[in-house]
């Protein structure tokens, strides 16, 4: 029989107090788990004015760890957190939008920095709208020339240098700038970048194969510019210690091999794994048992069913086999190995690569290119479970 932990000092807290396994925001430090390290390191890097490149899979916790960076800045005089999401911009123009939103953000027209800022865009006619989804206020400024908007990025980076603060930039999904038309991008913010003063950077990729292209390359304007971070799982012992402290504190019973079972299921990958507890704790559990993992996971992934029923639509049959043989092993290290080919009926080496190939570019499958064991991964772990039953 499994020993069971329970705290009986701790008084069962009401149903409507925040559920503490946070999606898609930061809610403080109570919230977050472990990534003490890393922590640590940015706050180091950026004492030091030295500029970091946060490299990781998707929704491995990059944004939340920078918010949580962010926490500790907010509280230090002199220091001004800036942070951007270029994911949607798809050319400098969009990219200046989105910065002079961002700084908009921090510095509001009701404040002295905000007006002296909002003078300083007069030129280019700014115009405010307001996001239907979030609410939150978005600037477009008038500018179509390149010239002119090669101008308009060094302009808004040097406001922010004007000010008497050192300023902390992190620019999310960094490697997009890849993907925008213009040439010379690279040059012209790494050329920007290295005149400001009193201003760090935090570049976060979830594209590690394009990051590493432009942090990496000595090719290229951002070679040898930054500091690196590679953001992993978190460990099993903080993880574990994590969750089973969240439920005891609201009074819930935690089995022994529970939340092993959580972690397994979801292989410790930051998304997850907090969307599993989160919807196991919203159920209003008193004992948390391996069945109630088993349960909630079962009821997540039929929730996601018809999303992954359209992927064996899209995807070609010789896709699909792959998909499946991967899913089943969960990490692949040698694909094109006979062994792995004729276990799973994949044809060739160069059918796999093929496939694998698309199902990398498509954000499916994830190549994990760590310098110990490379490996393919299915990067939807529900995806992968579900695959593994069907």
């Amino acid at each position: 029989m499994q020993r069971e932990i329970l705290y009986t000092f701790v008084v069962k807290v009401n149903p409507c107090d925040m559920n503490p396994f946070v999606l898609n925001s930061y809610s403080g430090p109570e919230f977050f788990c472990d990534r003490e390290e890393e922590t640590e390191m940015l706050l180091k890097n950026i004492e030091n004015r030295s500029n970091t490149a946060i490299f990781s899979q998707r929704r491995m916790g990059k944004t939340a760890l920078v918010k949580h960076v962010f926490h500790f800045l907010e509280k230090k005089k002199g220091i001004i957190p800036v942070y951007l999401d270029i994911y949607p911009t798809s050319n400098l123009k969009e990219f200046s939008d989105a910065l002079s939103t961002a700084i908009y953000n921090v510095f509001p027209i009701h404040a002295t920095i905000g007006r002296k800022f909002w003078e300083h865009l007069k030129l280019l006619r700014p115009v405010v709208t307001v996001n239907t989804l979030s609410g939150a206020p978005e600037l477009s400024l008038d500018i179509s020339s390149p010239e002119q908007i090669e101008k308009t990025i060094p302009q808004l980076f040097s406001f922010l240098t004007q000010q008497n603060s050192h300023v902390v930039i992190a620019i999310d999904e960094f490697q997009q700038i890849l993907s925008y038309p213009e040439k010379r991008v690279e040059a012209l913010l790494r050329t920007t970048i290295q005149g400001l003063n009193n201003v760090s950077f935090l570049f976060l990729g979830s594209d590690r194969t394009l990051m590493s292209e432009i942090f990496n390359s000595a090719k290229r304007p951002f070679y040898a510019s930054s500091k690196y971070l590679i953001l992993d799982q978190i460990s099993a012992a903080s993880y574990q210690l994590f969750i089973e402290k969240a439920f005891v504190r609201s009074g819930v019973m935690v089995d022994d091999g529970a939340i092993k079972k959580i972690l397994d299921s979801t292989q410790r990958h930051t998304f997850y794994t907090q969307l599993l507890c989160h919807e196991i704790f919203s159920d209003n559990i008193s004992h948390l048992k391996e069945e109630t993992v088993i349960r909630t996971l079962y009821k997540i992934i039929k929730q996601y069913e018809p999303v992954f029923f359209q992927y064996r639509s899209l995807l070609t049959h010789s896709q699909w086999k792959v998909l499946k043989a991967v899913a089943a092993e969960e990490k692949v290290v040698k694909p094109y190995s006979q062994d792995f080919i004729k276990k799973y009926d994949l044809n060739s080496s160069s059918n796999v690569k093929r496939s694998l190939d698309a199902l990398t570019e498509k954000s499916i499958v994830y190549h994990n290119m760590s310098i110990k064991e490379p490996f393919y991964e299915v990067e939807d772990k529900f995806l992968m479970r579900w695959l593994q039953n069907n």
